[in-house]
C-alpha cells in the first residue's frame, strides 16, 4: 500500500515555539513528530519565523535537551541563556531540510506526502474523483482524510473520510498524486 516518493516540501516544521518555561532559557514547545526525541538526533534544524508573522533571518539551532512537561514539552535550545532571550523566540518554528529528514519505512507515509493527492473513491464498483487531500485531523478513534472539491470532482462539497488502512484506504500511489479508497459517497 505504500509507495515511497522524494518529499513534496523544501523544509518540514518538527515543533513551534508556543511559550517560555523557567529563568534559565528553557522554552515550551509543541511537537509535530511521532517521535519527540528526533529533535535531540536530527542535523542541520533552523529557527524560523512563523509563517503568519514578519520574516527574519533563518538560523541554526540545536536541541540540547528534551523533557516531557504536562501535555507537551519543554526544551533547552543552543544559545539561549535566560528568560528574556527565550520570550524572543516564541511564535518560532523548528525546522529541518526534508532532505534531512528520516525516509518513510515499508508501509508508512508521512502525512505531508499526502496532501494534495486525489482521493478516487470505488463504492458498488463505480469509480469518483472525491476531490484532493486538503489536511488530516487527529482523531480518538482513527485519523480522518479531509478532502476538498476540485475540477472533476463528483460535488462541491468537503469529504471527510476515515483513515483506516486496508478497509477504506486501499492504495496510495504518491508518484501518481492519488489515493483509493473504497468508501461511500454521501449526496
Amino acid at each position: 500500500m505504500h509507495e515511497s516518493s522524494s518529499p513534496s516540501h523544501d523544509f518540514l516544521t518538527l515543533a513551534d515555539i508556543v511559550g517560555v518555561y523557567g529563568i534559565k532559557g528553557w522554552v515550551r514547545l509543541r511537537v509535530r513528530l511521532d517521535d519527540p526525541n528526533l529533535l535531540l538526533s536530527l542535523s542541520d534544524q533552523t529557527l524560523v519565523a512563523a509563517p503568519d508573522s514578519p520574516r527574519s533571518a533563518r538560523r541554526s539551532v540545536v536541541v540540547e535537551a528534551l523533557q516531557v512537561h504536562g501535555k507537551g514539552h519543554i526544551a533547552r535550545l543552543s544559545g539561549i541563556a535566560d528568560r528574556t532571550q527565550a520570550e524572543a523566540l516564541r511564535g518560532r518554528e523548528i525546522q529541518v531540510a526534508a532532505a534531512h529528514f528520516p525516509a518513510a519505512g515499508d508501509d508508512e507515509v508521512y502525512w505531508r506526502d499526502l496532501e494534495g493527492l486525489e482521493v478516487w473513491c470505488t463504492e458498488e464498483g463505480s469509480r469518483s474523483l472525491l476531490g484532493r487531500v486538503k489536511t488530516l485531523l487527529e482523531t480518538g478513534a482513527n485519523d480522518v482524510l479531509v478532502v476538498a472539491p476540485c475540477e472533476g470532482s463528483i460535488d462541491d462539497r468537503e469529504h471527510l473520510v476515515p483513515w483506516i488502512p486496508d478497509q477504506v484506504v486501499t492504495d496510495i500511489a504518491l508518484t501518481d498524486r492519488r489515493i483509493e479508497v473504497n468508501w461511500y459517497v454521501d449526496v
